[in-house]
Formats: C-alpha cells, structure tokens, sequence
C-alpha cells in the first residue's frame, strides 16, 4: 500500500467545455442518453436491510432485499478493446446491511467470459479472478462535510487512480485490494478544505480500525444480466440490444459457471464513520463500488458512464487495450442509497398564495408601478416540466457541451447554484438535490426574477 456552477455566451461555454474534458468527451455518446432497464440504483425502493453479516468470505449472507445497485455484466472496456487481457474488471451488483454496530457491503463482480472462451485462455487466466487490483468503496455519510477529490495534497491520484470525486459527494474512501489479504487497505478521509486526502493522518488502515473484507468465488444475484455480442457502447442504453442472462444462457462454451465471479463482503464500525443506527434510517448513506487497473477506473456500481467514454482510445503503455486505463473518471452518477431513499422525482410545491380577504371599505391606495414586475421561475427545472429531476442535470451538461442549447426562462432555472452562469456545477447542485444530499439551496423552490 502507498501510505504513501442568466445567460453563457458560446465563449464562455467553450471555455467550460475545455475545462470539463470528461463531461464533453461522453456527451456525445451518452450524457443525452437513459441506461437500459438493465442498470438500476435503489430498484424497487430497496436501501438495503437490517441484519448482522458474518464476514466469513461465503455470500450466502445476502439476499436479492439487500441489492442497492444494478449494473451488467461484461459492459466493461474489455467487451469492446482488450478482450486478450486477463483480470477482467466487471461490476454487476452492490449490497446493503447493518445492525447498531456495523455497515455492511457487498460487491458483486462477474467474468461471463466462460461463455465463450476456453478455461485459461484470456481474461480466463489465472483462474479468471482479478488478482492484485484496486477495489474502491466510496461513501458520502455527511453531506456538509468536506467532500474528497480523489487527490492527497501533493496532486497525485489517491493509489495512482485517476478518479475524480469533486462533482459527487464522498467523505469516506475504502481502498483496498481485489487479492483479499493483500497489501494494506487504507481507509481516507479529508486533510484540507480542498478535498484532498494525505498518506499520513487522513489514512487509517482497515487493522487498526476494525474493517475487515473478504472474497467469495461465486455470486449472490439470482440473475445475471449482461451483453452478449456487442460492436458499441451504445448498446448499454438501448433495451434492444443483445441482453441475456448469463445465468440460463449458454454461449459456444457452455452456461455460466459462477466460480469465476467474485462477491466481496466488508464490515465498517459505525464508530468509524462517526454515525450510529438511527442516522443510518433517518439520514441515509450514500455508497458505490469501483474498481481500477492501470491508472484508473475501469467499471463501477452504480454505472457511471465516464467508464465508457473512452472505451476506443489507446493505452498509453499498451495500445492494443482501451484508453479507460489511463483516462480521468470524473464521477456524476448518484451513489445508491442506504437505510434512506432518494426519493427519486420530487414534485414542487404550487406556490404560496395569500388568502382571499373582502374588499377594503377605505379608500384603496395607488399601487406602485415603478419596481420592476418579477417572474416566477422553479429553480433547477431547467426543462420546463415543473419539476426537478435528474433529467434537468442531463439538459445543463449537453447545455455546457454545447449538444443541447437552453433558452428562455429555463435558462434562468439552469442556474441552480445562482452564480449567474452555467456550468456543470449546476449539475451537480441537481444531482445532489434529488438524492437528498443538499437540500439546503434554492433548487426546487420559485424564485422571482427581474423581467
């Protein structure tokens, strides 16, 4: 372990583009564009469960109550450039549980590619299993909290991974490897206002805190669903494509044999992330699952799509394999929640209104007319569909890309943080507010603004 955010010019949006590379460089593909039916966080409203796990490395443990996030099997870079590689990364699921003393976590990650492939032969080597890789939790417990960037102080990645967190919150990051038992997994938390971590204080290892994890060759979901032949990565959003579940399906090779896949389970005292049972119920945690190789992510739970923006490109130290090895992630997707819902779309409230009183028997008095007459706009609804949802967030990056343009009074609604222009923070401010992690601005209340 190394311890080792009315109106914008096209001016000023290309320069924001510039500025927000990783946002451009999906746009195109996929900011304008809805996951498949396949990919899921808190479906069916689960936040995970109460219930004491035994971290033994068997998942027998987990149950389909405690799914807290729902992403594919073999939609990772590897489907599409790299197939010759061995140690698949490939995240299929994320769990919840916790009891008055500890979180539980569950990860669920899958090699398929026995559907297809002899035993041992690419990603089938070394058993098909990941080896020594990094594996990520990333937490958001308090929302006012200082949120980490993914950096220590010196401006390096966090372990070399190029994994950029300043536009979703996180204040907890687990980092530890897909070899359980290896090396020293360091829990990071914040050193400055900047968000950035250090190898030193902010770094605590898993031993000395009580975290503990363990792997498990198998799989806790009781279907697989994934692509099976694919030429794009457009294919993850269309519900059209080459779907199967891999575990009926049976490829040139044969069914699906679950040994290859890999379930890891972690405990976290509460004590550690500074919460008891009752804000876990009350408040709600946020949490996601990633993984990396080379010198960034390669797939993530809750999907984030800056996992595929660069799926075609080149390996600066291996050209034959993708370019999502060494591009920068920056994430958007919202983390799964746990013990407390989103809530998903929110409806506003109509605006409030004086009650009707009877007419004034006195003499009525001239209103003013020399202040400007105002307009009331619902902050945030950047599409006009009086609501605010992560659909407005989508509008204001394909905004800022240039890919979509917003006018009129949506355009004043897109200002969400009110800073007067248009950026992908405001984005952000959206994202954060329909999973109920910042409800302290002004998006989704009306606002009155100047003519």
């Amino acid at each position: 372990m190394k311890l080792t955010r009315k109106l914008v010019s096209l001016i000023l949006a290309t320069l924001i583009l510039a500025s927000c590379a990783s946002v451009a460089g999906l746009s195109a593909t996929a900011a304008e564009k809805t996951l498949s039916s396949h990919y899921s966080t808190n479906g069916g409203g689960k936040v995970g469960v109460k219930k004491t796990i035994t971290i033994d490395g068997d998942a027998s443990d987990w149950t389909e109550d405690m799914k807290i996030g729902q992403s594919a099997a073999w939609d990772c870079a590897n489907h599409w450039k790299g197939a010759h590689e061995n140690c698949l990364i490939d995240a299929y699921a994320l769990y919840a549980a916790w009891d008055s003393s500890n979180l539980y976590i569950g990860m669920q990650y899958v090699n398929t590619t026995d559907t297809w492939q002899k035993a041992g032969d690419a990603s089938l080597m070394d058993g098909g299993k990941m080896g020594d890789l990094h594996l990520i939790l990333a937490l958001s417990v308090n929302p006012s909290s200082t949120g980490l960037n993914g950096k220590v102080k010196d401006g390096r990645y966090i372990w070399g991974d190029q994994i950029d967190y300043s536009n979703t919150h996180v204040d907890h990051l687990f980092y530890m490897s897909t070899k359980a038992g290896t090396g020293d997994p360091g829990h990071f938390t914040a050193a400055d206002s900047s968000g950035n971590s250090d190898y030193d204080s902010n770094c605590k290892l898993f031993k000395s805190e009580g975290i503990d994890y363990k792997m498990y060759d198998g799989n806790a979901s009781s279907s697989i669903w994934g692509l099976n032949f694919s030429e794009s990565v457009d294919d993850v959003f269309s519900e059209e494509s080459d779907w199967v579940d891999y575990k009926t399906y049976k490829g040139s090779k044969g069914v699906h044999n679950t040994k290859y896949d890999s379930f890891y389970e972690m405990k976290i005292p509460l004590s550690v992330l500074g919460i008891s049972e009752s804000q876990i119920t009350s408040n709600g945690i946020g949490a996601m699952t990633l993984c990396g190789r080379g010198e960034s992510a390669l797939d993530c739970c809750p999907f984030d799509v800056s996992m595929l923006d660069n799926v075609k490109g080149d390996y600066a130290k291996d050209p034959s394999t993708s370019h999502e090895k060494d591009d920068v992630d920056v994430i958007t997707a919202p983390l799964a929640r746990i013990g407390k819902s989103s809530g998903g779309v929110i409806p506003q409230p109509e605006p409030e209104t004086e009650p009707e009183t009877e007419a004034e028997t006195e003499e009525p008095t001239t209103p003013e007319t020399t202040a400007p007459q105002g307009k009331e706009i619902l902050c945030g609804d950047a599409n006009g569909d009086k609501f605010v949802t992560i659909k407005d967030a989508t509008l204001i990056q394909k905004h800022v890309a240039l890919i979509e343009k917003i006018t009129g009074d949506n355009l004043l609604a897109a200002d969400a943080n009110c800073d007067d222009v248009i950026t992908v923070k405001d984005a952000t401010a959206i994202q954060k507010y329909v999973a109920q992690l910042d409800l302290t601005t002004s998006i989704g209340n009306i606002i009155v603004v100047n003519s």
